[in-house]
């Protein structure tokens, strides 16, 4: 988990920013911003600050100079001294991996700031205050309080890999501030295991705070388990759809309660596929992407499909469209979770307002429909990424999703 290594690996899983927040420590922030530049990954500063309730709080800083004040500050109030034979070297690393020095401070311990004051000192340097790991028992907000102080200051809950970001929006929802999924890797393979969806001008902190805030046209978006969550399969199919010219991208979602059914589908009106393309679709190193070297979305799908009693297939032909099916038997132990549609149609609708993206989501009798060119069209303006236009596409799919649960 040195910064190189992290950087190449973000940049390997196809994330275009990370973000580095050691326990109670920054000292290995700085190598990893310039290990970032040179994979093309963005490392956002921070830190992980532990109040002395025991609550993990994720501290998102503006760059280096912040996180390391934050870090001064801390070390004030951390007591204790590591000890090598019980929890490890606590190394720091530079950009290019090698070790330049070893903290002795304790840095699994706690400070001695309660959970009010390691918000306002994370603000005080300009930072973003998430509530870490929400879910869990451990050092989780809820899990060591019992309940969110309702007039904390916090900027965002995050939820962990284990919860999917829909779960946690109904949970911790009506904070009234984002949901986001994070890997919280501690491990090099643990990176990109869950992302969060953002829509901003770029990978950079200054974006990030105003998505936050759903400032200026920025918003979080949603998020989730890429290629374990069917949600973000629908994503990367579509964004294969855009990535080839598509002017529209029709989803569909069908859960045939009945048959014990859920077929999910993605098809686009755009170049086509030859036939030797169509046979080579589902070969993990086979893409026509330029953005990533090899093509894993369809080919894990498929397993995901078979696994749960299905299968997938794929029809195109060179000026004729793509059209991705795959069934899943609905109920099957193996199959998984549906994820944030929430999030990928808002990624997909408010990310790319020039195409027509239409999705259609039927359980048993019921029937949502949404196009994002007529919602465009009712707005003033036309401008689905003004605050008004992520705003009535989030109350247009929330309302729309609740209404296929609902009893008749």
């Amino acid at each position: 988990m040195h910064p190189a290594a992290i950087a190449d690996r973000a940049a390997c899983v196809g994330v275009d920013a990370v973000g580095l927040v050691d326990h109670n420590a920054a000292r290995n922030v700085a190598a990893a911003v310039r290990a970032g530049r040179r994979a093309g990954v963005a490392v956002i500063a921070g830190m992980e600050v532990t109040s002395e309730e025991e609550v993990h709080v994720l501290a998102l800083l503006p760059d280096v100079a912040a996180a390391e004040h934050l870090q001064e500050r801390v070390y004030a109030v951390l007591p204790g001294r590591n000890d090598p034979a019980l929890f490890g070297e606590q190394a720091v690393v530079d950009e290019h991996g090698e070790v330049v020095d070893f903290e002795d401070r304790l840095l699994i311990g706690a400070t001695t700031w309660s959970l009010e004051a390691v918000v306002r000192a994370i603000h005080e340097d300009g930072g973003l205050a998430l509530a870490a790991h929400a879910d869990r028992e451990r050092f989780g907000i809820v899990g060591q309080l019992g309940v969110i102080p309702p007039d904390l200051a916090l900027d965002g809950i995050e939820v962990s890999r284990h919860l999917t970001v829909d779960q946690g929006r109904r949970r911790f929802g009506s904070l009234g501030v984002p949901v986001v999924s994070s890997s919280d890797a501690h491990r090099l393979d643990d990176i990109g295991a869950a992302v969060t969806l953002v829509l901003a001008g770029g990978p950079a902190f200054g974006e990030l705070a105003q998505a936050f805030r759903g400032a200026n046209g920025r918003a979080i978006l949603g998020g989730g388990r890429p290629m374990e969550d069917l949600a973000l399969h629908l994503l990367d199919i579509a964004q294969n759809a855009l990535e080839a010219g598509a002017t529209r991208v029709d989803l569909t979602v069908v859960e045939d309660l009945e048959r014990d059914l859920l077929v999910i589908e993605v098809a686009d009106n755009g170049p086509g596929l030859a036939p030797e393309a169509v046979a080579r679709a589902v070969d993990p190193f086979y893409t026509t992407r330029t953005t990533r070297p090899v093509g894993m979305g369809l080919s894990l799908l498929r397993a995901a499909a078979r696994a749960a009693g299905g299968d997938l297939r794929i029809e195109s032909a060179p000026g004729a469209g793509t059209r991705v099916t795959a069934t899943f038997e609905r109920s099957h132990v193996d199959r998984q979770p549906m994820g944030d549609l929430e999030g990928t149609l808002m990624a997909l609708m408010a990310g790319r307002p020039d195409v027509d993206i239409r999705y259609r989501h039927v359980v048993g009798d019921r029937v949502f429909a949404l196009s994002s060119r007529e919602v465009a069209a009712e707005l003033p303006g036309g401008n689905l990424q003004s605050a008004e236009g992520i705003g009535r596409l989030r109350e247009l799919i929330r309302q729309g999703e609740a209404s296929l649960s609902a009893r008749s």
